[in-house]
């Protein structure tokens, strides 16, 4: 299995809502700590005009990891397309690829915050036509080596070459997050990996796994184990009081986010964790990978039986110490168990029979 992180900086201090108090120098302290530690990638978020500085010029950021690394893997999770004008985003994109001497993987959305569609005044019927738009232009901004021009009601480009090239070809790997079957099964059809969310329980998951399988199987596709992926909340508590504090950061965090992806006319328009009638604590018991070494092995054990073989974790917490202590304790602990696929096979199936 590999194992990367998910989430970001923020740059302005107050009170602690995601990655906490890490600033923008501190966080990419952290990632090159989970680099020397053994982990494989480190995927960050893109919001605006959140209220308490989660990371939106993520691009720019992660060019700046780009530099402070050297072999881990450096991914959004997700670029917003329909923020973006197409062709800017492809150079911003190219760039990086540049940088990270091809590290780069490029996850992608719609977006789901409904106070994001209100402060770039899109109407969130109009997200799915133009992401679809953008996405093509992208790639074939990657892809042509001749100028070219594109024209259509959103959209004009003329005479031009998208520069610099990529590394990766035809580009970077594409990373789609997508939760409900139709987005499952254009992901596989489209040729994306799948990014799938680190709320729903363990049972979905096995069944979006199981779909992206079968509509691999159906279109002839080769299906590659790691072109899933799958974000978790890491919530290393190793004893009751260290699991009280960390369910009560998260249920802030989830409330935090709920707020924000509110459409006042529709309710919860894309994004609610609660609809289950299901508290933050009880998300995070039925989700994330929460407790000592042993409790979160057998996690992580629960979603390999299911076909994960790539897992990014988003720890919540307002402690920096903290912080590293469950980076170091994950890598040292956890992540052994899994470190040769063939031996996993066989000890759980062999655990299994008993």
């Amino acid at each position: 299995m590999k194992f990367g992180l998910f989430g970001g900086a923020q740059a302005v201090p107050g009170e602690a809502v995601t990655e906490a108090t890490l600033g923008y120098h501190e966080y990419g302290e952290y990632i090159q700590l989970a680099e020397k530690l053994g982990y494989s990638s480190a995927w960050l978020v893109e919001h605006h005009f959140t209220g308490f500085s989660q990371l939106s010029a993520t691009l720019n950021y992660i060019s700046y990891l780009a530099g402070r690394t050297s072999t881990i893997r450096l991914g959004t999770a997700v670029t917003v397309v329909p923020w973006h004008n197409p062709v800017l985003l492809a150079e911003q994109v190219a760039t990086i690829d540049q940088l990270s001497k091809g590290r780069f993987d490029f996850g992608v959305g719609k977006g789901y915050r409904f106070n994001e569609f209100h402060g770039f005044n899109i109407d969130p019927a109009e997200l799915g036509p133009i992401y679809e738009e953008a996405m093509g232009i992208i790639k074939r901004s990657f892809t042509e080596t001749d100028r070219w021009s594109y024209k259509s009601d959103r959209w004009q480009f003329n005479d031009i070459i998208v520069e610099p090239p990529v590394v990766q070809k035809p580009y970077p790997p594409l990373w789609q997050g997508a939760g409900s079957e139709p987005s499952i099964r254009r992901a596989a059809q489209e040729g994306y990996n799948l990014l799938l969310d680190q709320m729903a329980p363990f049972e979905t998951v096995g069944e979006r796994v199981k779909i992206f399988q079968d509509e691999c199987a159906r279109v002839g596709r080769a299906y590659d184990p790691y072109a899933i992926g799958i974000t978790r909340g890491l919530l290393v508590a190793n004893d009751a009081a260290a699991r009280d504090y960390k369910h009560g950061f998260r249920n802030k965090f989830i409330n935090s986010v709920q707020t924000l992806a509110k459409d006042p006319r529709l309710q919860a328009r894309a994004y609610n964790p609660t609809a289950s009638g299901l508290d933050a604590r009880e998300i995070s018991e039925r989700s994330a990978v929460i407790g000592n070494s042993q409790e979160m092995a057998d996690r992580v054990g629960r979603l390999y039986d299911i076909g994960i073989r790539q897992m990014f974790l988003h720890d919540l917490c307002a402690d920096h110490t903290r912080l590293n202590e469950a980076l170091h304790q994950f890598a040292e602990e956890v992540m052994p168990h899994f470190a040769d696929d063939r031996k996993i096979g066989g000890a759980r199936k062999a655990a299994a029979a008993e």
